[in-house]
């Protein structure tokens, strides 16, 4: 598809999000810790999409508590979303959620988070989701579909006089299958994959504003290993990492260096050892109507190729008339595709005899208006244009009857363009509607004989959202939604998700949930070639203390 056009559309109704209001509340100093009532995530749409990111008005003060890792939370989920955050009420320490559905379902979440001393904070958080049902394969018969994600994790944080030291790590396993059936009664664990990563870290954090130089680092193993593969004997990779940020801190402005060095180790045969390294010089001001950010990005990648990359990190946000943000950015960078981080988009791909390349964004610019004209309500229209080396694009493969998620690469193009709107009414009534379009181009794949219309056959062309929250009455609060995702030329059914959710509070800091997801009950296949769930159905209780 060789046209460029930038379209601004509707969607969109979601919670919990900020406004840049013109009441009092945008004057506070803010100190934001992760809410413990962590929702699970829509894997309907696996996000392979240009990232608009919303700029921050600086005029109105707000200093938010940041940093590298902040030990509040983490972050990995997999499902469709159960239960909304309704409201930011009291941070409760600890919490407790459980749920049971249609297609088996499940959603259990515990949690909590310990003062051990007025320097000691520890967090520990367990999860449990999945499903285990019939859904239709490529060739529309039934296919026993499952998927269970465990986790286990803790964050430990001790504050000194001048600095934190953090410690944490975290557990994880996936049991899941390919689509298809088992080649043979002696290779039937084929249909049986088991992924299981782990995750350890250590940090410090400069919290002395006196020092002249600030500073924050972290050192850390990833590790993944997948049992029962098709294409590759079975190993592990384990990645050695070093990520940090120092800066000069001066009137307002800033000289820094946030840097990541990544070491990628294999244990399969025929796999190449890699190692990387990221470096993004910047200079920052903030000011009172303006914030700047100049810099670069320089990479180098050494394994199956060696490679030096650079891109620009620019960011320029200016506020007028109190509530209006003009902004417009040039940036860049890479995204690293290890075994580890492909997890997290999806666990339905076969580890080939060879590790992805990194993709590499060369150019994303965009420009545009985000503004909050009257009490509630806010709005942001975005245009902008980016080009990716070794994107990464999402196909089917099979071995024997086996299907699984394969991935093509090549360079991409993309305009795209958004609008989003958004309107609170106290804690009665949150609306929000969003739109983008996307026009790609494709060239120079990695993959000989795939052309455009395959290597993009499932990325998005135009994204539609809109979701309400109302109250009900006092305890009971309702969502409904609409996704709507058309893909490029219409190769792929849109993804159409109609949903409806609930949560009453029938004791204090307790909630019954209940949520319909596909209430359409359409066939189609989501973002990494898998089929969705037909028209489901989940609830439970939670509770907070």
């Amino acid at each position: 598809m060789k046209k460029i056009a930038i379209v601004a559309s509707i969607c969109l109704f979601s919670l919990g999000t900020v406004y840049a209001q013109q009441d009092t509340t945008m004057n506070r100093t803010v100190i934001v810790e992760n809410e413990y009532n962590p929702t699970v995530m829509d894997a309907s749409k696996i996000n392979v999409m240009p990232k608009v990111e919303e700029p921050k008005a600086t005029k109105r003060n707000i200093d938010y508590a940041t940093s590298l890792r902040p030990v509040a939370s983490w972050n990995y989920q997999a499902m469709s979303p159960v239960v909304r955050e309704w409201e930011m009420d009291k941070a409760y320490r600890g919490h407790f959620r459980a749920g049971y559905g249609t297609d088996g379902n499940v959603d259990v979440k515990a949690g909590y988070l310990w003062d051990m001393t007025p320097k000691d904070r520890l967090n520990i958080a367990v999860s449990v989701d999945g499903w285990n049902g019939t859904l239709k394969d490529v060739a529309g018969l039934d296919w026993k579909s499952r998927l269970y994600h465990t986790k286990a994790g803790l964050d430990y944080k001790h504050s000194f006089k001048k600095l934190d030291f953090l410690l944490g790590g975290n557990y994880r396993s996936q049991v899941f299958n390919y689509m298809g059936n088992p080649v043979s009664s002696e290779l039937k664990t084929d249909d049986k994959q088991h992924q299981t990563l782990g995750h350890v870290y250590l940090g410090l954090a400069s919290t002395d504003k006196d020092l002249s130089v600030q500073y924050q680092g972290e050192l850390g193993l990833n590790y993944f290993k997948q049992k029962y593969p098709t294409l590759i004997t079975a190993g592990n990779e384990k990645t050695i990492y070093v990520k940090g940020d120092v800066w000069k801190p001066f009137a307002g402005q800033s000289f820094g260096l946030k840097f990541d060095f990544n070491n990628y180790l294999y244990s399969m045969e025929g796999m190449e050892d890699a190692t990387s390294l990221e470096l993004n010089p910047y200079y920052a001001m903030k000011g009172e109507n303006l914030r700047l950010r100049l810099g670069a990005h320089v990479d180098w990648w050494s394994g199956a190729e060696d490679k030096v990359k650079f891109s620009p990190d620019v960011n320029l946000e200016y506020v007028f008339s109190e509530s209006y943000v003009l902004y417009a950015k040039a940036i860049g960078g890479r995204e690293n595709r290890s075994f580890y981080e492909l997890t997290d988009l999806t666990p339905y791909w076969a580890p080939s005899s060879y590790a992805l390349f990194p993709t590499y964004v060369l150019f994303d610019a965009s420009a545009g208006l985000m503004a909050s004209p009257i009490n509630g309500f806010w709005f942001n229209l975005t245009g902008g244009y980016q080009m990716r080396e070794d994107d990464l694009c999402w196909g089917l493969g099979y071995n024997g009857p086996l299907s699984y998620t394969t991935f093509n690469q090549g360079k991409t193009k993309a305009a795209y363009g958004s609008a989003e709107l958004k309107y609170d009414y106290k804690d009665l009534l949150g609306i929000s509607l969003k739109g983008t379009y996307y026009s790609w181009t494709w060239e120079d794949a990695r993959a000989l004989g795939v052309d455009e219309s395959a290597a993009l056959a499932l990325k998005p062309e135009l994204e539609l959202n809109a979701n309400v929250d109302f109250k009900v009455f006092e305890g009971l609060k309702v969502n409904v939604g609409y996704d709507y995702v058309k893909r490029y030329e219409g190769l792929f059914e849109p993804i159409s998700d109609l949903h409806v959710g609930a949560a009453f509070e029938v004791l204090d800091n307790v909630q019954v949930y209940g949520r319909i997801h596909n209430l359409l009950d359409k066939d189609y296949f989501r973002a990494d070639a898998y089929p969705a769930q037909g028209l489901n159905i989940l609830g439970g209780i939670s509770f907070r203390f």
